[in-house]
């Protein structure tokens, strides 16, 4: 069995709109201190990343407590946007109405989930992984397994939260969640 923690990037400073580029907050670095402090204890044998600032700069604390280095993969980023969307909210609500939906060059929410399923369904069996990862990225993964829920998950979705994922045979079996709210993951499936 694979287990993998998703890790949502911390609070990032959205005044920059250059999704490879933005950077936490000071809040946000002291979130991703408190998530390297709250998950010392697991035996992680990799650490994966989007490529993207926010999600490498939570991680590296979990990365440098652990001994291990981060690898970077282009299939881990979040959501393609076509641009900065000035109504975002309505924009995101649309895309979870209609998983299709997507405005040229973006990304529809199914595509963000086959991407991803299809990275964390190559990770080898018996790995333990954590991957600093993009809410909306997250919440397609829960689509994927809890059908009509990943918008709500989504909305509910605190800055570096932790979702583990227990995958077998190329199928979520089991899903849990953490945020810094709680001391202990609540099973969600």
């Amino acid at each position: 069995m694979t287990i993998i923690d998703l890790i949502r990037h911390a609070e990032s400073d959205t005044t920059v709109h250059d999704d490879f580029s933005r950077p936490l907050t000071q809040k946000g670095y002291r979130q991703s201190q408190q998530l390297a402090y709250n998950l010392r204890q697991i035996p992680y044998s990799t650490i994966f990343s989007s490529p993207f600032k926010r999600a490498v700069d939570t991680v590296v604390p979990i990365a440098r407590d652990h001994g291990l280095p981060i690898q970077t993969d282009d299939r881990l980023v979040e959501r393609k946007m076509p641009s900065w969307v000035s109504d975002f909210s309505e924009y995101v609500a649309h895309q979870w109405r209609d998983l299709t939906f997507f405005k040229s060059p973006g990304e529809s929410i199914l595509q963000v989930q086959k991407r991803y399923l299809s990275f964390l369904f190559s990770l080898p069996a018996t790995s333990f992984v954590a991957i600093g990862s993009h809410g909306t990225a997250i919440s397609s993964v829960i689509e994927s397994a809890m059908p009509g829920k990943g918008a709500d998950f989504f909305k509910s979705l605190s800055y570096a939260a932790v979702t583990r994922l227990e995958v077998s045979d190329h199928q979520i079996v089991r899903l849990a969640s953490w945020s810094e709210n709680f001391k202990t993951f609540i099973s969600i499936k």
